[in-house]
C-alpha cells in the first residue's frame, strides 16, 4: 500500500449500516453501545405532535427504561416491523433506535452533505458506498439535543451524576460482534471486523495436504480466503464476516449474525484465561473465536505481517 493509499485509508470511518422502511442508513459506530432485539416495549398512548412523531415509546432494556425511536416517521409496529434496536449513547445519555434489519459494518469516507434525501428542511449527510449509491447518515444528535422531545434523558443524566465504579467497568469492556452456526453461539472482536456480506457466492478451492481452506470468495476486486468454524453444513453458511489480521482480510462463514454486543461476564483475575475464551451476553455464553488459531488450523503455513506464523 503506498503512502498516499494508507493515508486515505485512515480517513475511513466505520459506520454501522441498518435498512428501515425499506431505505438504507449508516450511523458511525463510535455512537452505538450495543445491538439487541427489542423484547420489551411500552408504545405511546394517544396521538403525537409533528415533533415527537419519531419519539414512539419508551424500551425496557435490562430493566433499564430508554426512549425509543425510529429514523423516519410513520406508524410502526417495532416488535414485527421493526424487531431490532440498535442502542445510541452519548456521555450518560442513552436512546434506542428501532430498525428494520441489521446489515453489518462498513468503512466508509466521511458523510457528505446532500439534498433530497427527505422533505424536511434539517441538515441531510449521506455516504456512498463502493457501487456508488447513497446510504442517508443518520446523526444521533437530533435526538439527544431533544430533551424535552424525549423523556427519560434528563432523568438519565440526572442519575449519573455521581461517578459510577461499575459504569467505569462497563465503559471499559470490548465489544464483539455475535453470530451463529449450527445452534452454537460465536463472538468475534469488533475492532477486527470490517464488514458483514451476504450476496457473495464462494469458490471452491483444491484440497491441498495439511490444508483445510475449502474456498474463497471475491469482495471489491480482492479474493479472501473462507475461514469455517464447523466442519460440515457449509450450505447454510450464508453470511461471511470479514474481518482484517495482521494486514491480511479474511471471510468467517457464519449462519447469521445476531449483532454488536458487549460483554457482561463479571470480570475475574487477570490469571483467568476463560475471560478471553467466552463471553456472556444476557444470559447466553458466546465462545470467543480465537482468529489466530483458526488460521493456523486451516491455513497452517499463514506467516503474519510481523514474520510470526
Amino acid at each position: 500500500m503506498s503512502v498516499a493509499e494508507s493515508v486515505f485509508e485512515t480517513q475511513k470511518i466505520p459506520v454501522l449500516l441498518f435498512q428501515s422502511g425499506d431505505r438504507r442508513y449508516g450511523v458511525m459506530l463510535s455512537s452505538v453501545r450495543e445491538v439487541v432485539e427489542i423484547e420489551d416495549m411500552e408504545p405511546i398512548e394517544g396521538d403525537r405532535e409533528d415533533e415527537h412523531e419519531e419519539y414512539i415509546g419508551v424500551m425496557v432494556l435490562r430493566k433499564e427504561p430508554i426512549p425509543l425511536v425510529v429514523v423516519r416517521p410513520g406508524v410502526h409496529d417495532p416488535v414485527t416491523e421493526l424487531p431490532m434496536c440498535i442502542v445510541l449513547q452519548r456521555g450518560h445519555a442513552v436512546i434506542g433506535l428501532a430498525v428494520q434489519k441489521i446489515i453489518g459494518i462498513r468503512n466508509f469516507d466521511p458523510a457528505h452533505p446532500t439534498k433530497g434525501l427527505t422533505s424536511s428542511d434539517q441538515a441531510q449527510h449521506a455516504y456512498l458506498d463502493e457501487e456508488g449509491k447513497i446510504v442517508q447518515a443518520v446523526d444521533p444528535d437530533r435526538w439527544f439535543n431533544a430533551q424535552s422531545t424525549l423523556p427519560l434523558l434528563a432523568d438519565q443524566r440526572a442519575l449519573k451524576l455521581v461517578p459510577d465504579e461499575k459504569e467505569e467497568v462497563k465503559k471499559a469492556r470490548k465489544t464483539f460482534m455475535a453470530l451463529t452456526v449450527k445452534g452454537h453461539l460465536y463472538a468475534v472482536d469488533s475492532s477486527l471486523v470490517e464488514r458483514a456480506i451476504d450476496d457473495v457466492g464462494t469458490t471452491p478451492l483444491p484440497k491441498r495436504p495439511g490444508v483445510r481452506l475449502d474456498s474463497v470468495i471475491e469482495v471489491s476486486g480482492s479474493v479472501l480466503p473462507v475461514l469455517r468454524l464447523t466442519p460440515d453444513g457449509f450450505e447454510s453458511q450464508t453470511i461471511h464476516i470479514i474481518v482484517n489480521y495482521y494486514d491480511q482480510k479474511w471471510a468467517i462463514a457464519t449462519e447469521q449474525v445476531l449483532g454488536i454486543v458487549s460483554d457482561e461476564s463479571p470480570p475475574g483475575p487477570a490469571t483467568d484465561e476463560s475471560q478471553a475464551r467466552v463471553i456472556s451476553h444476557k444470559g447466553a455464553f458466546h465462545e470467543v473465536i480465537d482468529l489466530s488459531a483458526l488460521i493456523s488450523q486451516m491455513v497452517p503455513d499463514f506467516v503474519r505481517s510481523d514474520g510470526r506464523g
